[in-house]
């Protein structure tokens, strides 16, 4: 029997499982709490009804950089390393505007970086002895054209549809080839594709300080096909064995239902608060990856390997705050917490999703008539968990520590 596990689990840079904390400067440094708060054309990737506020056209774009420097795994080996993909910048830009002659009605179109795997682990210890690497590379980049409209002084609501890119590789310790398990190291290369996915959303102003967002997106399916692999068939003699066509199904982001208040507390200070549910169970269920089309006579000529990744729904709850220092410039702050994504026992140094809490700050401030710029913050506590490994041939007795903190850089232009 030839032993592989060679399903592409995910992780992201934080944020919650393999999607960002939030879209623009605004969501990340209120720890993604933005139903109710939506405003900037960003927002088309938050609560598309949002963008239906701004009655002039507008264009917002921010940067990211993300230190994952907290992302560790330790087992019976004597395996204690970083991943070493560690840092990563996510750029996501989005512009909207009224209709000319229907003022009630908003365009827009948003680029995002959708979410995102960096993992690099070199020279392991191995079960067989040897020292191997382990990596998974992983994008999802997403194009949303969107519309909104004011159906009243009070309701709004909007629709946007997405054409969404993955791209994928990964290593399963390629350099090793055990004959006695039927061990044989995996490599995967130029994984692609196209999916199609939407979000709608509405906004209610309940009264002049208090309003109600609720959004729904649906999953996404991340398309990973006409790729090639490489399998370490060299302790059964065979060699490295080409595959022409590799593929992996069964994977998405996950669908996710919100809905939040922002309240208007006084003139300076509005306060909200999110709930989102998000169906990790099927994003994360069972995944089957499928190698054919061999290069090599004797070699297995199709290969289709299936695995459980043991996601669990979970709800996310966060809290934010705005406070306007004055005319130019507000602060904002929030917390995000999250319940376990994966069942405990599914775990390995490829599928730590274990981020919990997130701290989150920042500051927007009026530079000159029609230009905003914002900075954001967040902190990602270290968390571990301690298990009994049984998905790769490392250590038995295994832990992943989780931990991060990012920067968000925000412009604004509107005319």
């Amino acid at each position: 029997m030839i032993f592989f596990s060679a399903a592409l689990p995910l992780h992201s840079w934080a944020g919650i499982g393999s999607l960002p904390l939030g879209f623009g400067t605004d969501s990340v440094s209120m720890a993604g709490t933005d139903m109710g708060f939506s405003g900037d054309p960003l927002s088309i990737n938050n609560n598309t009804a949002g963008i239906a506020i701004s009655k002039q056209a507008q264009f917002s774009t921010v940067i990211e950089p993300v230190f994952m420097n907290g992302i560790r795994h330790a087992d019976s080996l004597n395996n204690d390393d970083r991943s070493g993909n560690d840092r990563a910048i996510l750029i996501s830009s989005a512009w909207s505007t009224p209709l000319e002659n229907h003022s009630d009605i908003t365009v827009g179109l948003g680029f995002f970086a959708q979410g995102g795997v960096g993992f690099d682990y070199t020279n392991l210890n191995t079960a067989f002895g040897t020292t191997d690497d382990l990596t998974a590379m992983f994008g999802v980049f997403r194009l949303a054209p969107a519309i909104a409209w004011n159906v009243n002084d009070k309701l709004r609501i909007g629709f946007s549809g997405s054409i969404n890119y993955s791209q994928a590789e990964q290593e399963i310790f390629p350099n090793t080839s055990d004959a006695g398990s039927g061990f044989a190291g995996l490599e995967i290369e130029d994984l692609s594709g196209v999916s199609y996915a939407w979000r709608a959303g509405l906004q209610y102003d309940i009264n002049e300080q208090l309003t109600l967002g609720i959004a729904y997106g649906s999953d996404t399916k991340l398309v990973l096909k006409n790729g090639n692999a490489t399998a370490n068939f060299e302790a059964m003699g065979l060699g490295r064995v080409k595959y022409n066509s590799a593929k992996i199904d069964g994977l998405s982001l996950p669908s996710e239902l919100g809905i939040g208040l922002a309240w208007q507390v006084s003139p300076q200070l509005t306060l909200g608060a999110d709930f989102n549910y998000y169906r990790w169970r099927k994003a994360l269920g069972k995944v089957s990856t499928t190698l054919s089309e061999a290069q090599t006579t004797g070699a297995p000529d199709s290969i289709k390997l299936t695995n459980d990744f043991g996601g669990q729904n979970q709800f996310a709850r966060s809290i934010g705050a705005k406070f306007k220092l004055n005319d130019q410039t507000q602060i904002t702050a929030g917390i995000n917490h999250l319940g376990n994504i994966i069942k405990h026992g599914y775990e390995s140094p490829l599928n730590n999703l274990l981020a919990k809490w997130h701290f989150t700050a920042g500051v927007n401030h009026e530079i000159a008539p029609h230009w905003e710029t914002s900075i954001g913050y967040v902190y990602v506590p270290k968390i571990k968990r301690q298990y009994t490994n049984t998905q790769l041939p490392l250590g038995s007795d295994a832990e992943e520590t989780c931990g991060a903190h990012w920067f968000a850089f925000g412009l604004t232009y509107t005319w």
